[in-house]
């Protein structure tokens, strides 16, 4: 295949034009082109960049072939691009520069047939997402929660919009979680995980949150899943240690099968340590800190969980810059940064690292996405672009202390717009007001608000600029001029972008963006960069990246999301393994929204269908979220494999590796994410590629405890699953059937979690028949026979087995036992009694049910129960003959719904309190009949004594907490306040003001409250 690929290219035509071509950011080129051949083309174009960085994009016919290809450097270079063609004939081919004037030397497209470029599909209105803008958090989390056989997803946001989780539908659609997953408005959410900490079979989810530049360390979110049902539990499962929550990570890190878990952090401003927090399972649902020296302390803050030694233990990969641990189970790791090259191990701007398989060698290699961090960045200059030909101007600075001033020309009025800022420090809740003019004439611009802007209302230059916002002033002559003052550090983030602009003169140098993202192969001992060889990128400011075989061709991919322009979106990099050592980039792969609002982010490529083409879950910064459905038209093949929970030992799927054997190949994979950041998936449902082989030699899976199971000799294109595993032995009876009656067979198949899809057959339908369902007939006489066989659909396995007519004999019901998965309800609570009747092919099953009290209990023909009233009665079960009967007992409670009441409310809600007073506050509370009260983040029932800025940002906040109310039904409880210096209500500045609340967590999985607002403070 690769040397067929080599011929292929050797033997393509192509004419090179070597005409200089100076194209200008106001003045793109077009020239005329004739496309033959193939639609799918080769760029290679000689280009010389002026300036530090620059870009460039291509067009055929107004339509974009090539999108803002990165030039980051100065003097000549080459630029490779696939790119496909709409039409064949004559075209019109557009240069068009940005950033700096370009002068191409030649260019030349060629030929390629051996690579399918993917086409993607935007479908993420008609699949159920909500189209919002909003800040992200590096990436989405993808598993099967509910574990039902697809992928369902959270999507991360950051503070304004909630961060979402998303029901697989198993149509094409998803539903949204009926509960948000932020808590309060700006929850400040970070990344999130999902495992089956519990092995209960449904994943639990753990979500980090900020910590206040480590001034306010804040627990993670851990969510029990009850059958999808988000209980919070962080203080019952023993978490108790917080910081500025990154992250986390499920592993098991001393080997004993059960999931444990990683929690890092952002390093304070103290560079408190330990920064991450090592958590063991104790097997029985709760946790144990444990101290895990020398990465517990490690300053990095980004997270890559892989396996780079290949020897089925989890490794930790920290960034940036670099360290690798290497795993040694029993909750140690051992520092191995040395396996990467020297020049390596400095490197900082490291965004994301996906683990990826790049020469299907079966090791992992490293692809190391880089560009400028969305905070930090303390002293870099600020983010610049202008477009002649829209005129449109944008800037974007990091918000510390200082200035940044620029000039700039216009002949008409301007306009300031995708105006957007996240204050931070002593700007919180403030104006950051915009100033015209000598006069500084005041405006208060919200974000995603606009301002038009004559030159008659910015007329001239004020004397004073010392007071913090942004002052714009007409000086005359067309000419403009613009600065940003501050006096602390201000904002997270700060940009805007200002129409009508004909040219900029800034008083900065422009940050050059551009980071060279690196490949590192795994060669065994150690990993070797190998971008150049490779074809990767040497600039565009990644934020992140994710890994999948884009067109089955057995070769894996990669998706690198760009930052892009500060005012619209660019398309993403694909960069396409050609199986010969080396990328291929594209860019107009339809996975993209260009010009839409944001900033590239993160995502995860994962099968949304099962439809064996990999999708993609893209996040755009300060834009929506997309789910892109590949439409590849490919001939080549595919197969999934479905990894569930281990047979024998119930080990969950997380690091489980498999390994596909087709004729000529071997694939393997872990059970992991595809690419990291702050958040994990578990993509359990692996995906091969496999090009146009079409038989499968074995399929193995194997547990990261060692346990293994196996497929063998399969076709392409299935979805194979470890709960239907092949069988291994049939079995079936009864032998003898009464004449004239119908059985059921019990199938009894081994291994027990097989595929126990079958086909039966009879030798003699006349005799003995059966139906698909494994149903047998008696219609001869008695003493004839006829065989019945069984055969698995899934290897062809089979047996059989005499079945014989006997005399019809009776076959009464000989006892019936009934069970209930409970005997105490509460009113408006329903259940289902299950009735076995022995034998289990009697002649007449039928039962009748009865309730004694019909006002306390009753009860369906199939045995479902609904409670009433409170009280006892029993349900009766009989033989439609009442020669066999049973009974169970139900006792049935008044259900209570869960509240928390302040009982003393009256005596301080609109009368005012003393300053320097004690306040007792009471309250009564029920967590709900059959539940109780639980620990989640609050420690029991806690009072609170807030004073807010505004509503709702807490200046301070005085917490009380009632321990003793910690797995109880119901009680009462209180505490006091003291009111000493607090300042009177009516001195407070505006908007301020203080309330009192009360709350605790049911383990229904909700929050209760209660409160006293406004709480009015006085003077005596």
């Amino acid at each position: 295949m690769k040397h067929f690929f080599l011929l292929i290219v050797v033997a393509f035509t192509y004419s090179i034009h070597a005409q200089t071509i100076e194209v200008l950011p106001s003045k793109p080129v077009t020239i005329d082109y004739q496309v033959t051949g193939s639609l799918d083309k080769k760029l290679i174009l000689q280009v010389n960049n002026p300036g530090d960085y620059a870009g460039l994009s291509i067009l055929e016919d107004n339509r974009l072939l090539i999108d803002d290809i990165n030039l980051p450097n100065k003097g000549e270079q080459v630029v490779t691009a696939i790119v496909n063609f709409y039409k064949q004939g004559d075209v019109q081919i557009q240069f068009r520069a940005l950033d700096e004037k370009l002068t191409i030397y030649s260019y030349r497209f060629e030929d390629i047939n051996e690579i399918d470029i993917p086409v993607y599909k935007d479908i993420s209105e008609q699949a159920g997402l909500d189209k919002v803008s909003s800040l992200k958090y590096a990436g989405p989390s993808i598993a099967d929660i509910d574990n039902d056989g697809d992928y369902d997803f959270i999507v991360n946001n950051h503070n304004a919009e909630t961060s979402k989780l998303y029901w697989n539908n198993g149509d094409g659609t998803v539903t949204k979680h009926d509960k948000d997953l932020s808590r309060w408005f700006k929850h400040d959410l970070h990344g999130t995980s999902l495992g089956d900490y519990d092995n209960d079979g449904d994943l639990d989810l753990v979500l980090e949150q900020g910590g206040g530049n480590g001034t306010n360390p804040s627990t993670a979110n851990f969510y029990l899943n009850d059958h999808n049902t988000f209980v919070l539990f962080t203080g019952d499962v023993g978490i108790d240690k917080g910081g500025r929550g990154r992250g986390s990570k499920w592993m098991d890190m001393d080997l004993d099968g059960n999931l444990d878990l990683l929690l890092y952090n952002e390093s304070t401003l103290n560079f408190d340590k330990p920064q991450h927090f090592f958590y063991e399972n104790n097997g029985d649902g709760t946790f144990t800190y444990r101290s895990v020296k020398g990465i517990e302390d490690v300053e990095q803050s980004r997270v890559l969980v892989t396996d780079f030694n290949n020897d089925n233990i989890d490794d930790l990969i920290f960034f940036s810059p670099l360290t690798l641990w290497k795993g040694n189970g029993g909750f140690t790791f051992t520092e191995v940064t040395t396996l990467i090259p020297e020049n390596i191990r400095s490197l900082r701007y490291i965004n994301a690292v996906t683990d990826i398989d790049i020469d299907n060698d079966g090791d992992l290699d490293l692809y190391l996405a880089r560009g400028m961090r969305f905070e930090h960045g303390k002293g870099e200059t600020p983010f610049l672009d202008f477009d002649p030909i829209t005129k449109e101007l944008a800037i974007k600075t990091r918000g510390y202390k200082g200035t940044d001033a620029f000039e700039f020309n216009s002949e008409g009025k301007i306009k300031l717009h995708k105006y957007y800022y996240l204050a931070q420090g002593s700007l919180l809740g403030k104006d950051y007001p915009i100033f015209l003019g000598k006069n500084k004439t005041s405006k208060i611009v919200k974000s995603d608000e606009e301002l038009e802007i004559k030159p008659e209302e910015a007329k001239g230059w004020p004397n004073d600029i010392s007071e913090n916002g942004f002052y714009l002033g007409y000086i005359g002559n067309s000419m403009w001029k613009g600065i940003l003052v501050r006096d602390d550090n201000f904002f997270w983030q700060y940009r805007f972008s200002l129409s009508g602009v004909n040219q900029v003169n800034p008083q900065f140098i422009p940050q050059n963006r551009n980071h060279f993202d690196v490949l590192l192969r795994n060669d065994g001992t150690g990993f070797k960069d190998v971008s150049n060889e490779w074809n990767i990128p040497l600039g565009g400011n990644a934020m992140g990246v994710t890994t999948g075989d884009f067109n089955n061709d057995s070769h894996q991919d990669l998706f690198v999301y760009r930052w892009g322009r500060i005012g619209g979106r660019v398309s993403d990099l694909m960069l396409l393994n050609t199986g010969n050592s080396s990328f291929e980039i594209t860019t107009m792969h339809g996975a993209n929204d260009v010009g839409a609002p944001g900033n590239g982010d993160m995502g995860q490529a994962f099968d949304f269908d099962l439809d064996g083409k990999i999708d993609l879950l893209n996040g755009s910064e300060g834009g929506e979220w997309y789910l892109f459905s590949n439409t590849t038209n490919t001939e080549n093949n595919y197969v999934l494999v479905r990894v569930g929970y281990a047979p024998k030992s119930n080990v969950d799927p997380i690091s489980a590796e498999v390994i596909v054997n087709t004729t000529d190949n071997e694939y393997r994979k872990r059970v992991g994410s595809a690419g990291e950041v702050f958040s994990q998936s578990l993509l359990n449902i692996v995906h091969f590629g496999i090009g146009k082989e079409s038989k499968i030699k074995s399929i193995r899976i194997r547990w990261r405890n060692g346990e293994i199971v196996a497929f063998k000799n399969k076709s392409a294109n299935v979805i194979y699953d470890t709960d239907k595993l092949d069988p291994e032995s049939l079995s079936f009876e009864p032998t003898t059937i009464r004449k004239g009656t119908k059985t059921p067979l019990s199938l009894s198949v081994i291994p027990q979690n097989v595929n126990k899809d079958v086909i039966w057959s009879s030798s003699n339908e006349k005799i003995v028949s059966v139906d698909e369902n494994g149903v047998v007939s008696a219609l001869g006489k008695p003493d004839k026979s006829a065989i019945i066989k069984v055969t698995s659909k899934a290897n062809g396995l089979s047996t059989n087995r005499k079945i014989k007519i006997i005399e019809c004999t009776p076959k009464p019901v000989t006892s019936i036992s009934l069970r209930a998965p409970k005997t105490k309800l509460y009113t408006g609570q329903s259940t289902v009694v299950l009735a076995t009747v022995l034998p289990n092919n009697a002649d007449n099953p039928e039962l009748i049910w009865s309730s004694d009290n019909t006002d306390i209990l009753t009860v369906e023909n199939n045995g479902t129960v609904h409670a009433i009233a409170p009280g006892k009665t029993t349900v009766r079960v009989s033989t439609k003959d009442s020669s066999v009967t049973s009974e169970i007992e139900f006792n049935i409670e008044t259900f209570v719904a869960p509240y928390i009441k302040i009982t003393n409310k009256a005596q301080y809600k609109n009368k005012a309190l003393i300053v320097n007073d004690v306040i007792k506050v009471r309250v009564n509370y029920h967590a709900g009949s059959g539940n109780r009260v639980i620990s989640a983040d609050e420690g029991g029932i806690r009072f609170w004594l807030r004073h807010f800025k505004n509503k709702w940002i807490p200046i301070k906040d005085v917490v009380h907490v009632y321990k003793e109310a910690l797995n109880t039904e119901s009680g009462t409880a209180e505490t006091t306040f003291s009111l000493k210096g607090y300042i009177p209500s009516e001195a407070l500045p505006k908007g301020q003001f203080y309330q009192i609340r009360v709350t605790f967590t049911s383990s229904d999985g909700t929050m209760y409250e209660d409160d006293i607002l406004p709480l009015q403070i006085e003077i005596e």
